[in-house]
């Protein structure tokens, strides 16, 4: 049993109208309209009154099939819910809908004042009242593991209906919207109360388990978040679980800022988390063999009790495939070795994960997995003692690797989501640690001259067609329309970068022709461009062979004489593109490595009728992460400023 989406209202839950998904998918919600926190189950709670919370799940990158929206098990939605008043309006907790009908939607009322869910078209209607002005806990369940599909649904944990299922469910459409609070197809049927401890499964939740869901509110499914950035193994989750680098580790550059890398003297990091027992567990990230093992297997990663026994351990073997072993409660040792093998000296996606069903190993697009217990969903816990974690190796020896954005997961992530799998899951904002390319606050003002604030020194030259204009933060660069703004002929840049990423506040006329704000060549061949084309936000790189990557969305509109802040990062795998600090899509790249620029056009190219105006420029030669870019967003014309405070924990500034 996976929960896909789950919502607390507490300080370490809710930051602005932002509300963080603690079960791992990065399915965040937004507080819309009027509602707002109140005292409620679990300290805050979301008084639902003239409002709601407002989900979207998009669809997935090419390859991968979005986890929370799979229906093959059934669905199962949960939450605490008090009504403001006694009416028997219709009034819905929660609902989805995809398109253009509503798939699902639970209610704390109807026209008899009783509890009942709507199923793919079918109404499930109990004798069960919670008009008492009083908190009740609503579970509704939808199982379609049985030969025959039923619906249940229980109140305070008790079973008040149970019966066939009319209706098979299934989403459709491009994209599923949900709501707590109001019927999320019609905007209608307000709640008019209180929800708190909000959940969602794409599986039905067992019976026993229901005692568990009524009696203690949900933990957060994202157990530690390490991305090794300001050289050091704290934990940008929830819960504090730093580790102690060993004298013998060592930090480089990564993908996405800083990585850690270990020795074969000791593992790079180590550290007691107490991690809880776990009924899954995922274990995803990015690494590099940077020495293959001779004469026996490396360790690369390890999980302890406190007896100092492997309950999790990870090896590279001596063809550089990589086994991973679980000791588990049920069904004792089991092991998965992948059928891929690492290339030293370069940057592997990965995940090592667990179920009461099978564990698994994926290096990239690599699967393997090894069958250890039953196919219907449970939540009997697989693991337990997860004591002492080791990154790079065991207790005793190092396994000669390198991590970059490791991350545990109390959930299991049958496919990974573009979360974990095409970019860094640090939600909260900061400070990229990336070494830039160049860096542009267009804060001069007057002269010729805009000095890159990056150690690459690319400082650009004001053109013919040049201007400075007022921008975002202090003066920004202006364009006429007969070329760039501002130029650079020659670039400090790699020959085989790691990636590219940009960051800008752009402000574009209304043209025909579009508007090209950035735009890297080497000498007449193009590498990469940016713009605005029939009113939406694009981008083309060019890779090895000539081939070329574009990325358009009919989401990502770009208003014409309005300053909007634009980002792109690709790891020569994904695009991810941004807008005004967010991510709206990520896109497969597949045509090859990336190309070294030799120049660099801002606000127009050579030659150009294109008119943008471009303030706050970033940019970088490896990915960088959806943090970074909100940090970008959100501190125009601070990059080059000292780091801020160490971050503690989501959504609280120190």
């Amino acid at each position: 049993m996976a929960q896909s989406a789950g919502y607390t209202f507490n300080a370490n839950t809710v930051s602005g109208t932002t509300v963080r998904d603690v079960a791992g998918y990065f399915l965040h919600g937004t507080i819309v309209g009027s509602a707002t926190l109140v005292p409620g189950r679990y300290g805050d709670g979301l008084n639902c009154t003239g409002g709601a919370l407002h989900i979207v799940v998009r669809p997935p990158k090419a390859g991968d099939s979005f986890y929370p929206l799979n229906t093959d098990g059934g669905l199962s939605i949960a939450a605490w819910v008090e009504l403001g008043d006694n009416t028997a309006a219709a009034r819905c907790i929660a609902s989805a809908s995809s398109g253009g009908v509503l798939n699902w939607a639970v209610y704390a009322s109807n026209a008899s004042g009783n509890v009942e869910a709507k199923i793919a078209g079918t109404t499930y209607s109990t004798t069960t009242s919670i008009r008492d002005g009083e908190q009740h806990h609503v579970l509704v369940v939808y199982d379609a593991t049985p030969s025959t599909d039923t619906v249940k649904i229980a109140v305070d944990g008790v079973e008040v209906l149970s019966v066939n299922a009319g209706t098979a469910l299934a989403y459709s459409g491009t994209e599923v919207t949900v709501e707590a609070g109001r019927n999320t197809l019609t905007g209608s049927e307000a709640l008019n109360g209180i929800v708190d401890d909000l959940r969602w499964w794409n599986d039905p939740v067992e019976a026993a388990y229901w005692p568990d869901l009524v009696a203690a509110e949900q933990i957060d499914h994202q157990l530690a978040i390490y991305p090794f950035d300001h050289d050091s193994a704290e934990d940008f989750g929830s819960y504090g679980h730093a580790l102690t680098v060993a004298p013998s580790a060592s930090f480089t550059d990564g993908l996405y800022g800083r990585a850690l890398v270990s020795g074969a003297a000791a593992a790079g990091a180590s550290g007691v988390v107490g991690f809880p027992n776990c009924d899954r567990l995922a274990i995803c990230g990015w690494l590099r063999l940077d020495s293959a093992p001779v004469g026996s297997a490396a360790p690369i990663l390890a999980i302890d009790d406190s007896s100092n026994n492997a309950r999790v351990r990870v090896v590279v073997n001596t063809d550089r495939t990589v086994t991973a072993t679980w000791t588990t409660i049920d069904d004792g040792t089991v092991s998965v070795t992948s059928t891929a093998a690492l290339t030293v000296g370069q940057w592997t996606r990965f995940q090592f994960a667990i179920n009461p069903t099978y564990v698994q190993v994926r290096l990239e697009s690599d699967q393997a997995t090894q069958s250890i217990g039953d196919g219907v969903p449970h939540v009997t816990p697989a693991i337990d003692g997860l004591h002492r974690l080791h990154i790079g190796g065991d207790a005793s020896s190092g396994g000669q690797i390198s991590y970059d954005y490791l991350t545990f997961t109390k959930n299991f992530l049958a496919e990974v989501t573009s979360g974990y799998w095409s970019g860094a899951p640090v939600v909260t904002p900061y400070r990229p640690v990336n070494v830039a390319r160049g860096v542009y606050h267009f804060n001069e003002g007057s002269g010729t001259v805009v000095d890159d604030r990056s150690p690459s020194a690319n400082d650009l030259t004001l053109t013919a067609a040049g201007s400075w204009v007022s921008g975002i933060e202090g003066s920004a660069l202006g364009a006429n329309g007969t070329g760039p703004g501002a130029s650079r002929t020659s670039l400090a840049w790699p020959a085989t970068p790691l990636g590219w990423a940009f960051s800008a506040w752009v402000k574009c006329r209304s043209s025909s022709s579009g508007a090209r704000f950035l735009v890297l060549r080497n000498g007449q061949v193009e590498v990469a461009h940016a713009g605005r084309l029939d009113e939406l936000f694009w981008i083309r790189l060019f890779g090895t062979g000539g081939t070329t990557g574009i990325v358009s969305s009919s989401r990502a509109s770009i208003p014409a004489e309005t300053w909007t802040h634009v980002a792109a990062s690709c790891d020569q795998r994904a695009i991810q593109l941004f807008l005004n600090g967010a991510v709206f899509t990520v896109e497969p790249y597949g045509v090859g490595g990336l190309l070294q620029p030799g120049g660099l056009h801002v606000g127009g190219d050579i030659p150009d009728s294109s008119v943008a105006d471009v303030d706050d420029l970033c940019l970088f030669d490896t990915p960088i992460s959806a943090a970074n870019v909100r940090w970008l967003y959100q501190n125009a014309g601070h990059f080059d400023e000292p780091a801020p405070a160490t971050f503690a924990a989501w959504g609280i500034s120190l």
